[in-house]
Parts: C-alpha cells; structure tokens; sequence
C-alpha cells in the first residue's frame, strides 16, 4: 500500500526509477554501489573505508533498468528531490543536451533546495557533459595521488572543482571492496563535503553550499 500517500508503493529502502519498482538493489553493475560508498560508508568501524558525509543519511535511488540502459536518470533525480534529499549525487550522463534537463536540474536546486553534485565526465577533453555542464550543476572532475588531473578526467572552464577519483578504494557487492577510478568516484566525494555542510550550516541554501566547497578548494592548476 501507498501508506505514506507519495504516490509510490512501499519505497521504504528507497525507488527504481529505472524498472519502477520499489528495489533500489543492482541487478548487475556494481558502479552505484561503489558510487554511495564513497559518500555514505560507515566510519571508525575499522571495516573497509570511510566515506567523506560522516554519519550523514543516504536515500538509494537505482536509475539503470535490467539491461543497464539508464532509462530512468532525471526521473531518479526529481524523485531524490521530492524526498527531501539536500544532497543529490548524479555520477553519470553523456554528451546530448536536451531542452527539458537543464529544468529538472534547476527545480532540484532552486525549488527544492537540492545540492546538484555530477561526475565531469572521463573524455580527458573540455566539451560539455551533462548534467554536469547544465546551470546549477556542480561539475566535479577527477584529481589523482599528486593532487593532479589524471589523464581520463574532463578539464576547462565548465568544471567547478576536482575531488580524490583515481583508483579509490570503496564498497562493492556482497560486501566486499575494489578499487575504482572515473570523475563518477569524484563526485560523491564532493557529495559528503556538501552534507556535512548542510548540516553545520542548515540556514545556507543549496547555492550558498556550492559555492563554499568551491572557494575552499586549493587551487591546484
């Protein structure tokens, strides 16, 4: 039953937008899984690694139908935003614009007061991904163990900040844990730093959030 009147049956552990099911769970690609770690792990449990959103809350929204067509992306990212979601993560996307999209994004973040965290994309190369590249996005690229860009990771004016995205160590499926690389790694590195910024400072609004983690940031070019 719809016992919460959401419109959603039973989506107590979270929504599929991409098969509309309430089984948040990967059916093969392991990438969400690997993604969420990085933001919400558990920490000081002396168990695998920590994610950078201490203790913050974490609501799965699977948007990859069973053959792993992203059928469901910007459905996923309105439902995050009806639910209450300050952070949302998108570590996926592609190089089409569309009309419609840059709305989406823009009714998470100035109607629902959403941080709107996306991967830059790993083109090595300075043309638009979205949403990253949409207004009202931050657009996160990949930094490696020197703190420099690493080869794969997007760069240019359109990025906001670069974030830790070069073979990380985070969780992976039947609880265990692998090292993964992508500016998908980046973003929800940048995702924890955004709620435990909200947290501290629950008056700021979803720009004011954004644009302190980018002036906080140490200017590495």
């Amino acid at each position: 039953m719809d016992d919460d009147g959401d419109g959603y049956i039973d989506n107590f552990l979270g929504w599929d937008t991409g098969s509309n099911d309430n089984d948040p769970s990967a059916d093969s690609n392991y990438h969400g899984i690997h993604v969420s770690g990085l933001c919400c792990a558990v920490t000081n449990n002396q168990t695998g690694m920590a994610g950078s959103g201490f203790n913050s809350r974490f609501l799965p929204v699977k948007i990859a139908d069973q053959q792993g067509v992203l059928s469901g992306a910007y459905e996923g990212l309105v439902y995050a935003a009806d639910h209450g979601c300050r952070v949302i993560n998108c570590s996926w996307g592609g190089t089409q614009f569309s009309e419609i999209n840059p709305e989406i994004i823009r009714y998470a973040a100035v109607n629902k007061n959403c941080i709107v965290v996306c991967g830059a994309g790993n083109y090595n190369n300075e043309e638009p991904f979205y949403p990253a590249s949409y207004s009202y996005a931050l657009s996160v690229g990949s930094s490696d163990l020197q703190d420099a860009k690493p080869e794969f990771s997007n760069f240019g004016y359109s990025l906001d900040l670069l974030a830790p995205g070069d073979e990380v160590l985070s969780t992976w499926a039947n609880g265990s844990y692998v090292r993964s690389g992508g500016t998908s790694m980046s973003a929800p590195v940048v995702s924890g730093a955004a709620a435990l910024l909200c947290a501290a400072f629950p008056q700021w609004n979803s720009r004011q959030v954004a644009e302190q983690l980018k002036i906080s940031s140490d200017r590495i070019d």
